[in-house]
C-alpha cells in the first residue's frame, strides 16, 4: 500500500493479522557528524517511493549482557524459574547487538487497523529503557492487538539515547540560539508529534486525538512532555506506565552553589574520552560505537548515569518536575497513571546485588533511602539521628514480614514508582481528569519471585499477557485480563475517560486494580504514598 506523507512517497504492507503496517519512516534527518547534539531537522523530501516495511535499527546503545535492557531481560528470564531450553519464540524479547544499533535511528512505525482507518484516535508510543536502552519496534510494540481491538492507529517511535540524547556543555549551549544544551532526546519526541500532526490523516488518523503513552522511561518522558511549552497543542490525553518525572530526576543545565548541572556532567564525559583539551567538534569526530559504552559498568555509570534525562534549561523544561505537578502548571489534559506491584524484584538487583547488600547490615535503609535524598543519607552514616525521614519512620509504612533484602527490594520499589505515580495523579487531578492504575497478576512460572515485576504489563498490553509473550505463561485469566487493560487504553485514547474507573481526587484516592479480581480500591501502602507526598512537597523547588 502506498501513502503519500509530506516528505514523499511510502510503501508499507498487509500483515497476516490484516493490519496495515509502515515501519522505519524517517522523521528527521540522521542526527550524525555535525548534527550529532544538535535538535532534530525534519526528513527532507525523498524522491521516489520509500519503501517501509522493516523496523529501523535501535539507536546506539550499550550492547553488554551486564547493564540495561539486556541484563533486565536475562534476570526476570533466570529468575522465572522457566525451563528455558524448552521454550520456543519469546517475541517480547528483542535482544540489541551491535549489528542492530545505529546512530541514524530517527525512525518511526505506523500501525493501521484491520481494513483501513478514516479519523481514527491515535495512539503514540514511547519506549522505556532508562533513557539509555530500547527502541521503538521492541517487545512486541507493532502488534496488531491494540490496532485491532480498539479501531485505533498505533505509531511507535524511536528517540535519541543516552549521552546522544542528553549531553550538555558550554560549547554546545554556544552554539544554540537559545543558549541551551541537552535534551535533544526530548526533542526527537517532540519533532515526531510534530510528524503526526502533519501526516497521520494520510493514514486515516484523527490529528486532534491523540494519545501519548510510555512505560518506565516512556512513561517519565510522557510526564515530561506535559510539562514543556514546546509540546502543548500537540497531544491531547497521556498515559504513564511504570515512570515519571517524579522524584525530582530533573538537573539544571548550569552550574549551580553545589557545582552540580548538566553542563559539568558533560565536561566530564567529554574530557574522560578526549582529555582536558578536546572539543565538541573533536567529539562529534568520534565513531559512536566508541563512546557509546565503557567497559568498565561502574566507570560507565560514574560517567554515563548523569546523562539521562530532563534538564531544566529554561526553554524546553522552563522548571523541574516538582514544581511543575505541584503549582498546575502542566498541560491540562486527561492523564491515567500507575504501575506495578513489584517493581523493584528486576530493577534493585542490577543496582545492589544480594551479596553487595550484605555488605551494608543494619545501615541499609539509609543506602535505600540514598536514592532519594543523598545528602541526608551520607549525613545519617555517621549520626542516624540526623536521618530524615529515620528509617523506622518509614520502614514501619510498608507491611513486609519478608528479609531485610525482600523488603529493601519492595521499598525501592514504591519510593521510585508508587509514591511518584500516587503523588503525580495527586497534583495533576488538580488541573484534569486523572485515573490511577495499579498492575498485580501473579506470573504462570515456576519462581514466585518476580510477582508483577517491572514491564511485566506491556506482555497484558501488546500481546496476550504472560512473561514476553511466551506461550507457556499465559493462561485464561491472563487473556481476560489483557483484553481488559487494552479496552480501558482504549476508550481513554477515544474519550479521555474511562468508564469503568473511578476518577482519582484527594479525597478518593481509588485505583483500578488489575489482578485475578478487578476492582476499584484504595491501596494498601496508601500511608506510605502521602508520606513520599509531604516529604516532596517539603523540599525547596
Amino acid at each position: 500500500m502506498t501513502i503519500k506523507i509530506d516528505s514523499g512517497l511510502i510503501e508499507g504492507y498487509e500483515a497476516e493479522d490484516g493490519t496495515l503496517k509502515f515501519l522505519g519512516i524517517p522523521y528527521a534527518e540522521p542526527p550524525i557528524k555535525n548534527l550529532r547534539w544538535k535538535p532534530p531537522v525534519k526528513k527532507i523530501s525523498w524522491q521516489g517511493k520509500l519503501t517501509t516495511t522493516q523496523p529501523a535499527k535501535a539507536c546506539s546503545q550499550p550492547t553488554n549482557d551486564r547493564t540495561g535492557n539486556n541484563a533486565f531481560y536475562k534476570l526476570i528470564l533466570k529468575e522465572s524459574g522457566l525451563d528455558l531450553s524448552s521454550l520456543g519464540n519469546i517475541s517480547g524479547f528483542d535482544e540489541v547487538s551491535k549489528s542492530n544499533t545505529s546512530e541514524d535511528c530517527l525512525y518511526l512505525n505506523v500501525i493501521v487497523p484491520k481494513g483501513g482507518a478514516k479519523k481514527k484516535p491515535v495512539m503514540f508510543w514511547i519506549h522505556g529503557g532508562a533513557g539509555r536502552w530500547g527502541s521503538g519496534h521492541e517487545g512486541n510494540y507493532t502488534s496488531s492487538y491494540l490496532p485491532n481491538q480498539g479501531d485505533v492507529i498505533v505509531v511507535t517511535i524511536q528517540y535519541r539515547l543516552g549521552i546522544f540524547g542528553w549531553l550538555a556543555h558550554p560549547e554546545l549551549s554556544g552554539e544554540s540560539i537559545h543558549g541551551v544544551s541537552g535534551n535533544y532526546g526530548t526533542l526527537d519526541q517532540i519533532l515526531a508529534l510534530k510528524w503526526v500532526q502533519n501526516n497521520i490523516s494520510s493514514f486515516g488518523g484523527d490529528p486532534n486525538n491523540v494519545t501519548i503513552f510510555g512505560e518506565s522511561a516512556g512513561g517519565q518522558a510522557v510526564s515530561s512532555l506535559l510539562m514543556s511549552p514546546l509540546s502543548k497543542g500537540l497531544f491531547h490525553k497521556a498515559i504513564s506506565q511504570s515512570g515519571s518525572a517524579i522524584p525530582n530526576i530533573s538537573i539544571p543545565l548550569k552550574s549551580s552553589d553545589n557545582q552540580i548541572s548538566a553542563e559539568n556532567f558533560g565536561v566530564s564525559a567529554v574530557n574522560f574520552f578526549l582529555g582536558k583539551n578536546g572539543s565538541i567538534q573533536d567529539f562529534r569526530n568520534l565513531p559512536a560505537n566508541e563512546i557509546v559504552e565503557i567497559d568498565d559498568p561502574m566507570l560507565d555509570n560514574t560517567i554515563m548515569a548523569n546523562i539521562s534525562g530532563q534538564i531544566v534549561d529554561g526553554y524546553v523544561f522552563p522548571e523541574n518536575s516538582l514544581k511543575s505537578f505541584k503549582t498546575g502548571k502542566n498541560h491540562k489534559v486527561p492523564y491515567l497513571i500507575g504501575f506495578n506491584a513489584n517493581e523493584g524484584t528486576s530493577l534493585l538487583p542490577l543496582i545492589i546485588n544480594k551479596q553487595m547488600f550484605s555488605f551494608f547490615g543494619d545501615s541499609w535503609p539509609m543506602v535505600i533511602w540514598s536514592f532519594i535524598d543523598p545528602e541526608a543519607a551520607l549525613m545519617a552514616f555517621t549520626d542516624p539521628s540526623k536521618l530524615s525521614p529515620p528509617p523506622d519512620q518509614y520502614l514501619n509504612l510498608i507491611d513486609s514480614d519478608a528479609d531485610s533484602y525482600a523488603t529493601a527490594i519492595d521499598l525501592w520499589g514504591e519510593m521510585f514508582f508508587g509514591a511518584p505515580a500516587f503523588y503525580a495523579a495527586l497534583n495533576h487531578s488538580n488541573v484534569a481528569d486523572t485515573y490511577l492504575y495499579y498492575f498485580d497478576v501473579d506470573l504462570n512460572v515456576p519462581s514466585e519471585y518476580l510477582g508483577a515485576t517491572h514491564a511485566l504489563e506491556l506482555g497484558y498490553l501488546f500481546n496476550e499477557g504472560g512473561l514476553f509473550g511466551i506461550e507457556e505463561t499465559i493462561t485464561d485469566t491472563d487473556r481476560f485480563i489483557a483484553k481488559e487493560m487494552r479496552k480501558d487504553w482504549i476508550e481513554f485514547a477515544k474519550n479521555g475517560r474511562i468508564d469503568t474507573y473511578a476518577p482519582f481526587s484527594a479525597s478518593n484516592p481509588s485505583a483500578k486494580i488489575y489482578s485475578t479480581k478487578i476492582r476499584n480500591s484504595r491501596l494498601d501502602n496508601e500511608n506510605f504514598y502521602r508520606f513520599m507526598s509531604n516529604y516532596w512537597d517539603s523540599l525547596k523547588h
